[in-house]
């Protein structure tokens, strides 16, 4: 009868650890699911966060490119023979610039000459009025032959992330201001 009583024994202690076993098994389980749910939020923020900002210098380097681009057009003289207009000057840099979304519709183009450089640091264009808000109206003055001359363009870029947006917003509604200045000399053609 001892051995029966060794051998019920030894199957209650085995049913015990196996109870605890299980029962360990049973809360770890969520654990798991909770980390988780803890670390995947954080990382997605980073990871749309890095591609917005990335979305963002891809923007800003597509319109330094097509101003640069249109400004060629002040700058020897081309622009001021015809009759352009500063909706075509804008329309020019939108075509350049593929990334842009809604370009017609947002991007502001300032457009002033100078006597000297440093009159062009005493009054640059602002974009953005007392509110943070893009302003509507913007100067329009292409030059004369060897005049100094400012393109600036202006593009608000919509941020979508809320990483980007609390450390990025530079406007009253939360969107990122994208601006690009060419300064430089005209060439001198022969004046009108």
């Amino acid at each position: 009868m001892e051995n029966g009583d060794c051998r019920i024994l030894e199957t209650k202690e085995v049913r015990l650890l196996r109870f605890r076993r299980r029962m360990n098994m049973r809360e770890d389980r969520g654990v798991t699911m909770v980390e988780f749910a803890i670390v995947i939020v954080p990382f997605f923020l980073l990871l749309f966060g890095t591609l917005e900002l990335g979305f963002i210098l891809w923007g800003t380097y597509d319109l330094e490119n097509a101003t640069y681009d249109a400004a060629r057009l002040i700058r020897t003289g081309q622009l001021q023979s015809g009759t352009a207009t500063p909706d075509q000057f804008r329309d020019r840099i939108c075509n350049r610039a593929s990334l842009l979304p809604n370009c017609t519709s947002k991007l502001r183009v300032d457009v002033r000459s100078y006597p000297t450089m440093s009159a062009m640091q005493s009054n640059p264009p602002l974009p953005l009025d007392g509110d943070g808000n893009l302003q509507d109206s913007y100067t329009w003055n292409t030059g004369g032959p060897a005049s100094i001359v400012l393109v600036s363009a202006f593009y608000p870029w919509p941020l979508f992330n809320l990483t980007t947006s609390f450390t990025m917003s530079n406007m009253a509604n939360g969107d990122r201001l994208l601006r690009t200045s060419v300064a430089f000399r005209n060439e001198p053609w022969e004046g009108n």
